[in-house]
């Protein structure tokens, strides 16, 4: 995820980037979002819990299935963390019961989640579209291999004798 919230606007040096156009796919401050509030994109804020970066279930429900990202309280209402929470070191080998973050192993609060973050399940899901497209691409080749060779394939029935 290269998009950086919570970092300073190139524009307007003073601002912290809190926003985020769904349409455009980047970051704004407020002066920024003043401006682009003219194109009428889908504009999410972000919110620091603890922090971390994230995002208001409640923003994020009407955008995305958001079922498999746990969720976080801050400030009393739910949150998504948006960038990836752990180093892909498990910490937790050996101890029952405790899940995991299927992309980084972070230690889940919630035993009906699989991701820690927006970041991880991104990952996830670009990594499985990719791997359907490196199978798909195989299957088209071993296809293509298979009809070739049958077009090359000469026939060993016996020529009549002259």
């Amino acid at each position: 995820m290269s998009i950086q919230l919570y970092g300073l606007c190139e524009t307007h040096s003073s601002e912290e980037c809190n926003f985020y156009c769904r349409v455009c796919m980047f970051a704004l401050c407020k002066e920024c979002k003043k401006q682009h509030d003219i194109f009428e994109h889908e504009i999410i804020r972000a919110y620091k819990v603890n922090e971390v970066a994230s995002f208001r279930l409640a923003d994020l429900e009407s955008l995305r299935d958001a079922s498999d990202i746990c969720p976080y309280k801050g400030n009393g209402r739910l949150v998504e963390v948006i960038y990836k929470r752990g180093d892909g070191i498990a910490c937790c080998h050996g101890q029952g019961n405790v899940v995991e973050c299927e992309s980084c192993q972070y230690r889940l609060k919630s035993p009906s989640a699989k991701y820690c973050s927006i970041q991880c399940k991104v990952e996830a899901v670009m990594k499985m579209n990719e791997s359907e497209s490196v199978t798909n691409e195989a299957k088209r080749k071993v296809e293509t291999i298979s009809e070739e060779s049958a077009s090359d394939v000469k026939s060993f029935t016996k020529r009549p004798r002259e």
